[in-house]
């Protein structure tokens, strides 16, 4: 990374670094920074505090406080920026890190360090300066750029610079390392500074200059298929381009699915949207695309949650059309066997807006009348496999059909890990303006609760649920605290299915059914009632055990507004329905279909495992 440096014009003299900081990070609209105090990282916090427009919000564990600037940034399409000390402070954001990289998050991560005279350098030691750790190179893989400052001439113009990155195309986290003697120094001429030059970026894009070729190519695909599907991913899901999104549905008239990330892009009333697809999908969705002749994928990656372990036979009989912002996820494609038809890299806020202007096809919704409504028939006929008539116990579906009466229609929903999210894109029900945010490829287990204090401080008149499971919450549960002070009225779900059950429930395919740490019901693990743990906190809350005690509960939640927390107590048995079956294509999910079901929900052949297992 190269700076060079041009002298505009002299700003003040003798300032605080770190009170510039502050000054820069307001210049770029981040107007609060998650932090835990700790000695090489105090001049930055306090300089927080007393900068006009920018507050600090001390959490309880740095994890907690970076995945906090992850849901606030995701709540906010904005940055988000999370502060810790050397040592541990710093290593401790490393989780929270990897959610946003991996989710293609922008944030801003600073990390204290010791004064620069105390650290090691060359020196063939493992540590010189106390709680010294070289915290770049730990973070080199999971971030866009990271660099540590060892002049304080260059705080400024280098955290400009990280921060362009964090929110140039393909987004992500950044991580500047600031010794503490350069953040407590004063500089006697402060300057604006110009940044001349290029910027090192990790991700290089296409710029694509055939844009109107390839959507003349796609109207060819699209007018000689006859079982076309849409596919949108995250990166068709900013607001940006949502109403472009909906109106392109619109148009197609075609099935469509969504990832865990476009999971609120496309209304459920919406009669073209099957659903979700993939390992953890639903069985109509799964269905249409393993039958479709053509996939067209807007803005995913299409991993192996989508796509199931082999990515040949996933939608087999189909041409794919990749449309991603990133060559190297549809080169990932090519290598791993499925080769798109069409591959146009380029950012969909500039792609789908020009794809209604200048296609000419014929793309009248009636022409595919046969395959949607066979599709929407799919999609009825297994809609209730999750549901249960025994209104005595809950199951997670139960729980995701009742919640539906509840929330607003404006909710911010933050979801943990788990079964706590695979019931949810199965069965949850999004209309008008729900918002649903996951950690959908790091999937930390803790990550709801904090994200959702960053998300309901990004946006303090929206309603905002956090929904985690037993297990989940145990991660991070200490940030009740920060809940109680800087969000008050954020709405907190546990749903407590007696520990790790979707782990459990992999257990039960591999190992036999023998569970090791992942059942309380063993006495391996312990959990705490949790409606006493709220109230230690001085929050209000509720058990719900059945079907009316859970209505109670939400309306107590959701209504009334009597109580913070709710506890659902969810039938330990209470599975996910249908999940992937290793080795098999994801249309043959368990618990498996007869072979008479299978053949009729199948449009092209089944592959020969799916009939030797019945056999």
């Amino acid at each position: 990374m190269s700076f060079a440096i041009g002298w505009k014009k002299r700003v003040v003299e003798k300032t605080k670094v770190s009170d510039l900081l502050a000054e820069l990070l307001v210049t770029n609209g981040i107007n609060h920074v998650f932090i835990v105090s700790g000695g090489a990282s105090i001049h930055l916090l306090h300089s927080f505090e007393s900068a006009p427009g920018i507050a600090p919000v001390p959490m309880h564990h740095e994890q907690a406080a970076a995945m906090a600037a992850d849901g606030y940034a995701r709540a906010g399409g904005g940055l988000g920026c999370a502060a810790a000390t050397s040592g541990p402070g710093a290593t401790n954001l490393i989780t929270g890190i990897a959610g946003t990289w991996f989710d293609s998050i922008p944030c801003l991560f600073i990390s204290g360090q010791v004064a620069t005279f105390r650290l090691k350098g060359k020196l063939k030691v493992r540590q010189l300066g106390f709680q010294e750790t070289e915290i770049v190179p730990m973070v080199n893989k999971i971030t866009k750029f990271a660099i540590q400052i060892k002049r304080k001439i260059d705080v400024v113009s280098i955290t400009q610079s990280a921060i362009d990155i964090a929110k140039s195309p393909r987004p992500g986290p950044v991580l500047i390392d600031i010794p503490d003697d350069i953040q407590r120094g004063y500089l006697e001429k402060i300057v604006t500074p110009r940044i001349a030059g290029s910027i090192k970026n990790k991700e290089k894009f296409f710029k694509n200059r055939f844009l109107t070729n390839q959507i003349k190519h796609i109207d060819e695909l699209i007018n000689s298929s006859s079982r076309p599907v849409i596919i949108f991913g995250a990166g068709a899901n900013y607001s940006e381009i949502r109403e472009s999104c909906k109106k392109l549905v619109d148009t197609l008239g075609i099935p469509t699915l969504v990832t865990w990330r476009a999971k609120d892009l496309i209304s459920s009333e919406c009669k073209y949207l099957i659903g979700t697809f993939g390992s953890h999908g639903t069985r109509a969705g799964n269905f249409v695309v393993q039958n479709s002749d053509l996939v067209i994928v807007f803005g995913s990656r299409l991993s192996s949650r989508e796509t199931g372990g082999n990515l040949r036979e996933w939608a087999r009989d189909a041409k794919l059309v990749h449309i991603d912002i990133d060559k190297f996820e549809s080169k990932k494609l090519q290598k791993q066997g499925k080769d798109p038809a069409i591959i146009v890299n380029v950012d969909l806020k500039t792609f789908i807006p020009d794809f209604l202007k200048l296609s000419s096809s014929d793309l009248s919704p009636s022409r595919f009348t046969k395959w949607t409504s066979w599709a929407q028939e799919l999609k009825l006929k297994y809609r209730y496999e999750i549901s249960r008539q025994d209104h005595s116990s809950l199951s997670g579906y139960d729980f995701y059909l009742i919640l539906n009466k509840y929330v607003s229609k404006s909710e911010q929903i933050f979801l943990d890990t788990g079964c706590t999210v695979a019931w949810a894109m199965q069965s949850f029900d999004v209309i008008d303006d729900i918002k649903i945010y996951h950690d959908c490829n790091n999937t930390a287990m803790g990550w709801a609760l904090p994200a959702a204090i960053g998300g309901a401080i990004r946006n303090p008149l929206t309603s905002t649920t956090c929904i985690a499971g037993d297990g989940s919450f145990m991660m991070n549960l200490q940030e009740l605290s920060t809940s109680k002070l800087y969000s008050p009225n954020l709405k907190i779900i546990i749903l407590n299915n007696s520990g790790y059950a979707m782990v459990r429930q992999t257990e039960d395919q591999w190992l036999s059914g023998k569970h090791i740490g992942t059942d309380q019901r063993n006495g391996d693990i312990v959990f705490p009632d949790f409606c006493d743990l709220a109230e230690s906190f001085g929050l209000k809350s509720f058990k719900a055990k059945n079907q009316q005690e859970l209505h109670s509960g939400l309306k107590s939640l959701y209504i009334d507004d009597d109580i913070n927390l709710l506890e659902v107590v969810i039938d330990p048995s209470s599975n996910v329905i249908p999940q992937s079956r290793f080795g098999y294509p994801i249309e043959d999910s368990e618990p498996a279909l007869s072979i008479q079901e299978m053949e009729e929900n199948m449009l092209i052949p089944l592959l020969p495992i799916s009939k030797e297992s019945r056999s």
